[in-house]
């Protein structure tokens, strides 16, 4: 989290049950264009360290396993997109991208990513929960941490699969036992920075939708994973090789034998044809 973080979590969450829904969007536009760091969002998880950027990687990766497509040559877009670091990983894997977020501030960041560090995609202004694209007009549908920021995310998921001609796939925080003892101990939040309450997802629940709207095939994998939006001061300490192994084999051990009940979720879901 950013700095002061948890105070400002603390504020909100005694807010934002009582927002309306265009107050709520307000809330969130206000923070994303004008407390965050456009800085560090157009960079991460550039220069964030070797653990870090381990992290996000495996997310990805994972995301690419469970959803078994090959993305090069594929059309993808990206729900959500925020600054673009995740539209970056599907463009550097091969796909035509096309990022979307309802901030205009996000967006414009996204394009100074891609143009900063040499990507294609193109970004644009857009409503995940109603999306202005034709049915089947992308192979793939994404989101990376965005459904959770939403007011209905079932409605964006639904949007996603529309839109989709080959496959869905959802990077968001899940329902865990994990994750509410987190919370008890302040370590994790129900209501983030921006005001949004955390909408925590349920596998099944959203395979059952994504089945409903004609994907035959949904597979999913939960990850136990914490990291705070800026990276802990320690992490540096992993930029040295032999920690940072040391780090990701009991990264390996802690979801070998919780990673079942973890709080990560990777979903991914296909259509014949």
């Amino acid at each position: 989290m950013l700095s002061g973080g948890r105070n400002l979590a603390k504020q909100a969450a005694k807010t934002a049950p009582h927002l309306a829904q265009g107050d709520a969007r307000s809330q969130q536009r206000h923070f994303y264009e004008e407390e965050c760091d456009p800085e560090f969002e157009i960079a991460r998880p550039h220069g964030c360290g070797r653990l870090y950027q381990f992290l996000i990687e495996h997310k990805f990766r994972t995301g690419l396993r469970v959803l078994h497509l090959d993305l090069a040559g594929r059309s993808v877009l990206e729900v959500c997109c925020g600054s673009g670091m995740m539209s970056e990983k599907f463009a550097r894997a091969g796909a035509t991208v096309t990022g979307t977020d309802f901030s205009p501030a996000a967006i414009a960041r996204a394009c100074e990513r891609a143009r900063r560090y040499g990507f294609a995609a193109r970004f644009l202004v857009a409503d995940a929960e109603n999306l202005a694209f034709p049915d089947r007009s992308f192979d793939v549908v994404a989101v990376h941490d965005g459904l959770h920021h939403l007011d209905d995310p079932q409605r964006a998921i639904r949007e996603m699969a529309r839109v989709a001609r080959r496959g869905v796939l959802i990077l968001d925080p899940a329902q865990a036992a994990l994750t509410k003892l987190a919370v008890r101990l302040g370590i994790a939040v129900n209501v983030e920075e921006a005001g949004n309450e955390v909408k925590r997802l349920v596998p099944r629940a959203v395979a059952a939708i994504l089945r409903k709207e004609g994907y035959g095939r949904v597979a999913w994998r939960r990850t136990l994973m914490y990291y705070p939006h800026r990276p802990f001061g320690w992490f540096a300490w992993c930029d040295n090789l032999l920690l940072f192994y040391l780090f990701r084999a009991l990264f390996s051990s802690a979801n070998l034998v919780l990673g079942s009940w973890g709080n990560k979720l990777a979903l991914g879901a296909t259509r014949s044809g």
